[in-house]
């Protein structure tokens, strides 16, 4: 996803993935925070085990002589080890329009 995090930026779109017991993001602006941050507070009450928010993503290519892309002003996250109730999330996801693909 770090390889992608430029395009999305540019877009201003984001990707997160939700499976039983982990929630992966990634938008491409900072301006969604309202958003994040009650995403995140309905996951805690799942008792997630670990919780990692970033501003920036950095991508190192594997040639040398490459010059890595960091990408800054976005909000990347990853929460895991909870049981995550997608109808909870879902609610979350249409209060703040954020279209739900399957």
């Amino acid at each position: 996803m770090a390889s992608f995090a430029h395009l999305l930026k540019e877009s201003g779109r984001g990707v997160i993935f939700i499976a039983d017991n982990f929630v992966y993001g990634m938008i491409g602006n900072n301006a969604s925070n309202d958003f994040v941050t009650e995403f995140e507070a309905a996951c805690k009450e799942m008792s997630p085990k670990k919780m990692n928010k970033k501003n920036k993503v950095k991508f190192d290519f594997k040639k040398k002589g490459q010059k890595p892309i960091e990408t800054k002003d976005i909000v990347q996250f990853d929460i895991t080890g909870g049981t995550f109730k997608e109808e909870v999330l879902t609610e979350i996801f249409n209060k703040h329009k954020v279209l739900e693909l399957e």
